[in-house]
């Protein structure tokens, strides 16, 4: 593993306790019909500075394909001077700028967020921004890094020499994870019809994809609810599975039939799909995956697998 050496002083644990600097945890949120709607995160591995996580939306609507992705940021520095002059991390009369690094590979995009800048005299700074990126702009994941720049170097004083002196560099990350937005972001995706004469739902699962590279997405597997059915108002789902009993079983009833279906599609790499052995984010043999591990459910039977995910959701969503 390389290390990377760097000539200048960066910002250490120690510095961020004396400056005093706090970030709030990152939050959420989408926009559908005009109304906003939050998403959970759920960590997968890591700390509150480091983590990867999934996206969890209750009303099992959200997908980077067909709806924005908003974050919101907010952090404060109380004690900035401490960052400046010969035992900080930039000169005096600098100017650190505040921003995240994003990409998303899949996507082949990536980016800034300017959050703002302070200088020695800013106390306290502060700063609290929503940034929105739009439908279809992420795919498989998002990565952001949340750090201090310098923005403007100032006229350093003879014993400040050794600080960085380069606009844009790097002085300090303050946050860094990776969300994955394909997948199981939400639990499965979902699409509302119109069908006189059909069912109240159904599963379209494109038997011909490949679940190792197909993504989990409506492209392949997708639960249809009826609209022109007569109880679809039951089904309330302009609110949550929480609410709605026979949501919950239209769920539970469609994640049956998925993972069976992807059990059959792998037939004899069924053991790599439970175990997740080298298993491409995002798709469907990982949301597989996600679902059997992660959810805790019983695959050692078709009988073993209805109970424990009915269990699931009469355990973990009332």
């Amino acid at each position: 593993m390389s290390e990377i050496l760097n000539l200048y002083p960066t910002l250490t644990e120690s510095g961020v306790n004396k400056a005093g600097i706090s970030i709030q945890q990152i939050k959420l949120s989408y926009r559908d019909d005009n109304d906003y709607f939050p998403i959970n995160i759920e960590i997968e591995n890591g700390n509150e500075k480091k983590y990867i996580a999934v996206l969890k939306d209750e009303r099992v609507k959200w997908s980077a394909e067909t709806h924005n992705l908003i974050i919101h940021k907010a952090g404060t520095i109380k004690h900035p001077d401490t960052l400046f002059g010969s035992n900080g991390i930039a000169p005096h009369d600098s100017v650190i700028g505040v921003a995240a690094i994003w990409s998303s590979k899949k996507s082949d995009l990536h980016g800034t967020i300017q959050y703002g800048e302070f200088s020695l005299t800013s106390a306290p700074y502060s700063f609290d921004c929503n940034y929105t990126f739009e439908r279809s702009i992420l795919r498989g994941s998002l990565k952001y890094k949340l750090v201090l720049y310098l923005k403007y170097n100032g006229n350093p004083y003879p014993e400040e020499m050794h600080l960085a002196n380069q606009t844009g560099t790097i002085l300090g990350v303050l946050e860094e994870f990776e969300l994955y937005v394909d997948g199981n972001g939400s639990i499965f995706p979902i699409k509302e019809v119109n069908n006189e004469g059909k069912p109240l739902w159904w599963v379209d699962f494109d038997i011909t994809a490949d679940i190792f590279e197909d993504l989990f997405d409506d492209e392949h597997v997708v639960v249809c609810l009826n609209r022109a059915h007569p109880c679809f108002p039951d089904l309330s789902i302009e609110e949550s599975y929480k609410n709605s009993p026979l949501f919950r079983e239209v769920i539970s009833s469609a994640l049956y039939i998925i993972v069976m279906s992807v059990k059959e599609l792998a037939d004899n790499e069924w053991d790599n799909v439970i175990t997740g052995n080298n298993l491409e984010p995002g798709t469907i043999a990982e949301a597989t995956f996600y679902f059997i591990n992660k959810l805790g459910w019983d695959v050692s039977s078709p009988t073993a697998l209805a109970k424990s995910i009915h269990k699931y959701f009469d355990e973990n969503l009332q």
